[in-house]
């Protein structure tokens, strides 16, 4: 019985050569397939000055809230933050904020009730009831393109917004929180909101 042939060095070079080749080729094929397959950066986004301007208020009196010794400690926060917010908001019309859905609901009689985050534990909102709401008309009106577009958004989703603000002599701008705690820690702006749109 006769040995087989032996394969030259020549042979096998040649052959590990393209078993490496192959491999590389079907490596750049994979990660060019991976990188198409990936999503692209979304895009930055934008923030009006003014709102920039309102979040940086209320996160400083946030962190001296949380230092403060006592309840005059945080009333000089909050005084701090009403003066900073009225300095620098200008009018209390406001175009093109942004922020995050927080709350989608409808008070006793239908009418809309939205919550936005600005930053954590910055919000914007409407009144939840009719009559914290008489005067100011915050609660978006069933049968108007504001309520049907609204209506269609979900909780956690970003949007665009416009509307206005309410002129307080104690706080610069309308609060609705019931304490001074929940006025630093955790503002509800209240809102009458004129155009919501997802981003």
């Amino acid at each position: 019985m006769s040995d087989k042939p032996k394969m030259s060095l020549t042979k096998k070079v040649l052959i590990a050569f393209a078993v490496l080749v192959v491999i590389a080729a079907f490596a750049g094929r994979n990660g060019e397939s991976k990188k198409q397959s990936e999503k692209a950066p979304e895009p930055a986004i934008e923030y009006p000055e003014n709102e920039t301007a309102l979040i940086d208020a209320s996160k400083k009196a946030m962190d001296k809230a949380k230092k403060a010794e006592n309840d005059m400690q945080k009333g000089s926060a909050l005084n701090e933050r009403n003066n900073a917010i009225c300095s620098s908001i200008g009018s209390f019309t406001v175009t093109d904020w942004v922020g995050t859905i927080s709350k989608i609901d409808s008070n006793s009689d239908g009418y809309g009730v939205l919550k936005i985050e600005l930053a954590k534990n910055i919000y914007v909102q409407t009144w939840n009831n009719s009559l914290s709401d008489t005067f100011d008309h915050t609660l978006i009106k069933p049968s108007t393109t504001l309520f049907e577009t609204v209506s269609n958004l979900k909780k956690g989703q970003k949007v665009k917004f416009s509307g206005k603000f309410f002129k307080d002599d104690d706080t610069c701008i309308s609060e609705g929180s019931l304490s001074l705690d929940g006025k630093l820690k955790e503002p509800e702006y209240i809102f009458r909101f004129s155009q919501v749109t997802p981003l």
